[in-house]
Parts: structure tokens; sequence; C-alpha cells
């Protein structure tokens, strides 16, 4: 009878569609200064730094990672120019915001551009640099 349960408890696991915690998510910094500039690029979270990046115009940063059971996986950046005369930070990933209606996408790319940080896709710049 017990072999009875754990194989229906095993085979109910397997059938059952994979939980939304399972997939992984693809995070891309794309630098889109004009005229070739620099711009240095370091991401982290909690428990993972993933270094600095020194991104040419048309470089792309990318890394993907599992979001984590208790809901608060966070990824943020910081971005400067190779001068580093101006700087923007950005959360590059926040489950807070995806519980509050930001699109569910499994890939989420940022541009750099000579105004600011955008979310691929969007028209407005949403943030700023800021000069040092």
């Amino acid at each position: 009878m017990l072999t009875k349960i754990l194989a229906v408890i095993l085979l109910a696991t397997i059938a059952m569609p994979s939980s939304s915690m399972s997939y992984r998510l693809q995070v891309n910094v794309s630098n889109q200064l004009s005229r070739g500039r620099k711009i240095t690029v370091r991401c982290e979270s909690k428990d993972d730094d993933l270094g600095s990046r020194r991104l040419v115009a048309g470089d792309v940063y990318s890394w993907s990672f599992s979001r984590n059971i208790f809901g608060t996986t966070l990824f943020w950046c910081d971005v400067s120019t190779a001068r580093g005369k101006k700087h923007l930070s950005f959360n590059a990933y926040d489950e807070s915001q995806r519980k509050k209606g930001m699109p569910k996408l499994h890939e989420l790319t940022w541009e750099i551009k000579d105004d600011g940080l955008y979310f691929a896709g969007f028209p407005m710049s949403i943030a700023p640099w800021v000069s040092q």
C-alpha cells in the first residue's frame, strides 16, 4: 500500500507544471551610448557579486538566475562612464516590483543611452545620469 501511495505522489509530482520559481530569468544591460563611449557596469545581489564589466558601445552584459523561494530576489547595478564623471544606479530585477504588476517577463533588457537608463521597448528614460 505504501508503495502505491509513493508511486502516486511521484507521478503527481512529475505531472505537475513546473513552478514559476523554477525557470531561469535573464537580465541584459546594453551599452547604447553614442560615439563608441565606454561604461563600467557592476551588478550584484545580496548573495552574488557579479563583478564589474567594461562595455564599449554595442556590448551587452547578461546573466541568468532563478528566483529564490522567499520571493525576495533583488539584483541592482551601478553604471559609470569611462572617466567616472557620470553614474546611475538601478534595480535590474526586483521581485517586489514584479508582485506589484511589473511585466512578468523571463528576459529583462536595460539600455544605457546618452540621456539615461531605458527599459527596452519603452520610449522614456527611467533614470537620468547623475554628474559626480
